[in-house]
């Protein structure tokens, strides 16, 4: 069975992608990590969702992130319109995925952190935010060598 090229190469990305935050979350004692457009956007060189891209998205990083929830900018369903995600291990209440007005990203997350879900922005624990593709690449096979420590 051929898969389309380009769906390949959009998987592929969005795993790698997924592997990193994962061990970015894991590093930082963290259940979950929110995740905002622009940072999707310069990872994924985009400068628009279409709601398939957003779709395929979900599923590629399903097996790291279990618990994916969405967060649209417009009208719920709109995929295009994707302004965040939650990307977690763990269940997240659904008390917390209804965004309290007007609060920017860094009340949100602390907001959650009060209320007991551990979670971070991602350029609150990585270095480098977003990271090319190379730089993650690189990071991976050094951790896998032992070369590095996480």
């Amino acid at each position: 069975m051929s898969m389309d090229p380009h769906r390949e190469y959009c998987r592929r990305q969005h795993r790698l992608l997924a592997h990193h935050l994962s061990i970015e979350a894991w590093c930082a004692g963290d259940d979950c990590i929110l995740l905002e457009r622009n940072h999707l956007e310069e990872f994924l060189k985009l400068e628009r969702f279409k709601s398939t891209r957003v779709q395929w998205l979900l599923e590629d990083i399903k097996p790291w992130f279990k618990h994916t929830e969405p967060i649209y900018a417009g009208p719920e369903g709109e995929l295009s319109s994707l302004e965040a995600l939650y990307l977690s291990r763990v269940p997240i209440a659904r008390k917390f995925l209804v965004r309290p007005d007007p609060i920017n990203a860094e009340e949100l997350i602390a907001w959650l952190r009060n209320n007991g879900l551990r979670i971070s922005l991602l350029h609150s624990i990585s270095a480098v935010v977003p990271p090319s593709e190379e730089q993650i690449v690189t990071r991976l096979a050094l951790l896998a060598q032992g070369l590095a420590e996480p």
